[in-house]
């Protein structure tokens, strides 16, 4: 399994994500969160989940996109965020640490 490597985003690149898209997945993280570090071995793969069922896939740091983050009111990482049409619509994650299985139920149910 391939440890995921996040893509730096601006703000404004993200926002752009989300306001341009009718499916967008916001994957919020750091570096330095041990939590985040035990999920990324399979975000690849809902990763690739999501983008067969048409979302678009968006990776941002909590730290270097701070202000996308207090915007839509997440607080805890790991989170994955489904906007529709620019609007928050589901999430999982809120600091806490993530089951794989439960990640890809989420998936399966919301997309």
């Amino acid at each position: 399994m391939e440890f995921y490597e996040p893509t730096a985003h601006t703000d404004e690149e993200i926002r752009s994500a989300i306001a341009d898209n009718s499916k967008t997945i916001l994957f919020l993280q750091t570096s330095w969160c041990g939590d985040c570090k035990v999920i990324k071995p399979f975000v690849g793969s809902f990763r690739d989940l999501a983008e067969a069922q048409g979302a678009v896939w968006v990776d941002a740091d909590r730290d270097e996109n701070l202000e996308v983050a207090n915007e839509n009111n997440l607080r805890g990482i790991p989170v994955f965020v489904l906007f529709e049409n620019g609007e928050q619509v589901a999430h999982i994650g809120n600091g806490q640490r993530l089951n794989p299985n439960d990640v890809t139920a989420w998936f399966k149910e919301n997309l």
